[in-house]
């Protein structure tokens, strides 16, 4: 996906004909394009409060960075049309970091030494969050992440060899040692004696697998794990992995397959009678790819989880952003478009608290109470990680929203020390 300065980007491919609310490009010093709200356009004056949104908008992992966009420009109407953040509008930058390190690093620099923002939010793949974390801590300046999930983030630098936990790092979503811990509860409620894993060949594959069997063989699951698979990101035929799998004949899966790997892994794996050989597969982000599904959809009655539930917790603040979401994209709100909404309105009440300044918004961040559409919950002070629970059920469609949706769906509470208790003979860190 190009974005040509200052031009509007229509919303051709999965929005219809309709022009993006609020959404207009502006030229920026890095040759991509950022995303001005509130008709802003760039102003520095004074009376704005400026943020940072860094996701991926092309390639195979788009759909994410699309599903954020919405959740933070529904956050951004909300906010200017009731006063703004202490009476100043609220600015949305946004950066393509185009799943690459480097990438989001330069888009990073640029939107702190150019643009001047306020704070950072987003990031959908752990391999940049592990990347840039040392970065916004030499930078000084609070990162918000609301997708990428490895507990590597949050773990204070220095507990682990991968540890790049820092002061300035939080993240208002799961995470997937907390996801894995909700892996592992379903895993103990299901008749199986030997389980596989399909994932991506990077350290989001990897530590999936690690966290999954450390946290089973915590709960006491009688299970053996065995064969793993590690296609490459962006792989356009699964047929050598998915037959490897089939042939050493494991009862259950767990995939933490996402993007348009997922859905092309779905419809390579059906046609292969992948969901007749092997009884049970876990799909640990499943939902965050199936609302909307582009491609295959998960079939019904597999096992998946997400990092948030439009139907979970029922609140009214839930039930609130569930309509107006899907009255706006007629479609259900995903965890991406929620933790993106999210954030802004955690920047919101941060410096309505405190001040507009970095170390006020660091330390407003520690230890912070909040409530939104995902539940209330709390920061933990050690690692900045919002202790949320997991979340998994199982798939089903649904024809009054027409839309998959988890049903039942089972809700996972766990704190910092359990998880640490669960994973003492690993060496993991939980990051919670």
């Amino acid at each position: 996906m190009v974005r040509e300065p200052g031009t509007i980007r229509n919303n051709e491919n999965r929005f219809g004909d309709r022009v993006r609310r609020r959404t207009v490009l502006k030229a920026a010093g890095t040759g991509l394009a950022a995303t001005g709200l509130a008709g802003c356009l760039g102003d520095d004056d004074d009376g704005t409060v400026t943020l940072g949104a860094m996701y991926i908008f092309s390639g195979f992992a788009s759909l994410y960075g699309d599903e954020a966009e919405r959740g933070y420009e529904m956050a951004v109407e909300e906010i200017n049309e009731n006063g703004g953040i202490d009476g100043q509008d609220v600015e949305i930058i946004a950066r393509d970091t185009e799943g690459d390190a480097d990438t989001a690093i330069r888009q990073m620099t640029s939107l702190i030494e150019e643009d001047g923002v306020d704070g950072l939010f987003g990031l959908d793949s752990s391999g940049v969050a592990q990347a840039m974390a040392p970065q916004v801590e030499e930078q000084q300046i609070p990162l918000m992440v609301t997708h990428a999930a490895t507990p590597f983030l949050t773990s204070p630098e220095g507990e682990h060899d991968n540890s790049v936990g820092n002061e300035w790092v939080f993240r208002n979503c799961n995470s997937l040692s907390i996801d894995m811990y909700g892996a592992a509860q379903v895993a103990s409620e299901l008749d199986v004696s030997e389980w596989a894993t399909i994932g991506p060949d990077y350290a989001f594959g990897y530590e999936t697998w690690d966290y999954f069997e450390a946290f089973a063989e915590g709960l006491g699951v009688d299970a053996e794990f065995t064969d793993e698979q590690y296609p490459a990101l962006e792989t356009s035929d699964f047929t050598p992995y998915i037959s490897a799998i089939i042939d050493a004949e494991p009862e259950g899966v767990i995939t933490p397959l996402w993007g348009a790997d997922l859905t092309t892994f779905l419809g390579q794996a059906d046609e292969a009678g992948w969901f007749d050989a092997i009884e049970y597969t876990l799909f640990s982000v499943g939902m965050g790819t199936d609302l909307p599904a582009d491609g295959s959809p998960l079939p019904e009655g597999q096992h998946a989880s997400t990092r948030y539930d439009p139907f979970v917790p029922e609140t009214e603040e839930n039930e609130t952003f569930r309509e107006t979401y899907y009255e706006e994209y007629e479609t259900l709100p995903t965890y991406n478009a929620e933790g993106a909404y999210r954030a802004v309105y955690l920047y919101k009440e941060a410096i309505e608290e405190g001040e507009n300044d970095p170390d006020a918004i660091r330390d407003t961040f520690t230890g912070m109470d909040h409530s939104g559409p995902v539940g209330e919950y709390q920061f933990a002070e050690e690692t900045n990680q919002a202790v949320v629970p997991a979340i998994w059920g199982t798939v089903t469609e649904d024809a009054e929203w027409e839309s998959n949706v988890l049903d039942p769906v089972e809700v996972h509470e766990v704190d910092a020390d359990e998880l640490d208790d669960l994973l003492a003979d690993s060496e993991l860190p939980s990051g919670v």
